[in-house]
């Protein structure tokens, strides 16, 4: 027995029962996924006001800014894509670039992240479920039961199969888009409150003392792009579908962000900007709304906001549920998290145990005081935010150690000079994020330092256990879905992946 963990060994990789549905997503469906993720009538209802209170009208460009930068990210994390493919994506890369101690690590560090941004955007979905029912039907349901309403809905949408998910967020994407390019016509047609200008975009609006402020409003928007890589084991042809898709999902999130942003400001005008936002910030786009579309759109668009929130709390439970089966199918938590349902192809074990956590979560928050959107969403989705940039960053490293020292055929800018790039640039936004925490969170350095010590206490038990198994001699198997299908077929038990429907 050795002592060193390996990221790769030859042996084949154990399983607990059949593996993920493969062939069951296409780069469309990946594409729903991402987009909706980052919910986008959500974000222009309800951020997107934020950013224009703190930051003034170079908001727009600011999301311009932040797709560029992720823009640059993604070339390295999609041609690691081609090599590397693994359900846990962040991990997967990290284990293969900087080894299994900081792969584990990222890996528990990832899923504390994606679990407390969904735990935030179940109590938000909650809110606006229970406002929408006392509007439309004079209902009054508290916001905690209409929360866990939404969590087992999405439990229950991700254990039927990932196309189906897909599906979903395909349709309720489709209609949230709708009713924003149905505003931005309208405020087009009308040539909005003061007329249409470009000056939002103009580079030198950038140079503001809130210039972080608007970094920590616009890169938040992103979260999520990167879940294109875990269904990796999932997507047909992936070495083709996971880059499409994921730039594809780049372009959809830019224009939506950039454009309709703009819109806003034009439908508001610059000058009464300040007026409107004065009074409540999440009734901007409301009442932009039912001054150019009218009341009946607008009572629309409320209801979409709701499924908007539900289909941002599907994205995070499939990427979590993920994150745990890729772990247990490497042994580092208990082999059953491996699991998959023998019908759907879904994890099943991990599934529940991320449910129950999730909700559990979620209750515990429910018999608390604190506001569910002003401080339960900000103080899960703020680590969220930290967690994923800070993977980001880790990732871009090892991809510049795989790549350069595997001699895989990509050109330079691939290997070295982008991820470089995106390295830098991303630990600039960390900082620029943590430094302005006080500005999300309204905490003092302590409660900021609290909200983001799931992270650190993740990643230390990540990698303390895969020190714990190296000290063992139990090797860390990186499981890769293309070398690995037909290694299956010769498992007790395990179908081979052309039998795997």
């Amino acid at each position: 027995m050795t002592s060193d963990v390996r990221p790769v060994t030859q042996q084949p990789a154990a399983s607990a029962g059949p593996g993920l549905r493969p062939n069951a997503v296409g780069a469309k469906h990946l594409v729903f996924f991402v987009v909706s993720a980052a919910a986008p009538l959500t974000g222009m209802a309800g951020f997107v006001a934020l950013a224009f209170l703190f930051s003034g009208i170079v908001v727009p460009a600011g999301y311009l800014i932040a797709g560029a930068v992720y823009a640059l990210f993604a070339v390295g994390f999609t041609a690691m894509s081609r090599h590397v493919r693994n359900s846990g994506a962040f991990y997967a890369y990290v284990n293969a670039g900087l080894g299994p101690v900081a792969g584990v690590g990222a890996a528990v560090m990832a899923y504390v992240a994606y679990a407390l941004g969904q735990v935030g955007f179940v109590a938000a979905s909650g809110v606006f479920s229970s406002l929408m029912l006392q509007e439309i039907a004079g209902v009054r349901v508290p916001w905690q039961v209409s929360a866990l309403a939404v969590g087992v809905l999405v439990a229950v949408l991700a254990f039927f199969k990932v196309t189906v998910g897909a599906r979903v967020l395909g349709l309720l994407l489709v209609l949230e888009l709708g009713v924003l390019f149905v505003l931005a016509i309208a405020v087009l047609f009308t040539g909005g409150h003061e007329g249409l200008s470009f000056h939002s975009f103009n580079p030198w609006n950038l140079l503001t003392p809130t210039v972080g402020v608007l970094f920590v409003f616009t890169f938040v928007m992103y979260t999520g792009f990167e879940q294109t890589a875990v269904y990796g084991e999932e997507a047909r042809d992936p070495r083709r579908t996971v880059p499409r898709a994921t730039y594809a999902a780049l372009a959809v999130l830019t224009l939506v962000f950039s454009f309709i942003s703009w819109i806003i400001l034009m439908a508001a005008g610059p000058s009464r900007l300040d007026s409107l936002l004065s009074g409540d910030p999440a009734e901007l786009m409301f009442t932009l709304s039912t001054d150019y579309l009218g009341e009946a759109l607008t009572a629309m668009m409320r209801i979409l906001v709701v499924t908007s929130f539900i289909a941002g709390v599907l994205a995070p439970h499939n990427v979590g549920t993920r994150y745990l089966f890729s772990l247990g199918r490497e042994k580092v938590l208990p082999a059953a998290f491996a699991r998959v349902h023998p019908a759907t192809r879904t994890p099943s074990v991990a599934g529940v145990v991320h449910t129950t956590l999730v909700l559990g979560i979620l209750v515990v928050f429910g018999f608390t005081s604190l506001d569910p959107y002003t401080q339960i969403i900000v103080w899960t989705n703020t680590p969220t935010l930290v967690g994923v940039i800070a993977l980001e960053v880790l990732t871009s490293i090892a991809v510049i150690r795989f790549l350069g020292r595997s001699g895989t055929g990509e050109t330079r800018w691939q290997r070295t000079v982008a991820p470089a790039a995106a390295a830098v640039l991303l630990s600039a936004v960390l900082a620029l994020i943590v430094t302005q925490m006080d500005v999300l969170t309204g905490l003092g350095p302590l409660g900021n330092t609290l909200v983001l010590a799931p992270l650190a206490a993740g990643f230390a038990a990540g990698a303390a256990r895969a020190v714990r198994m190296r000290r063992r001699g139990e090797g860390i198997r990186l499981f890769d879905a293309e070398r690995d299908g037909l290694a299956m077929a010769s498992t007790r038990g395990t179908p081979s992946t052309s039998d795997l429907r």
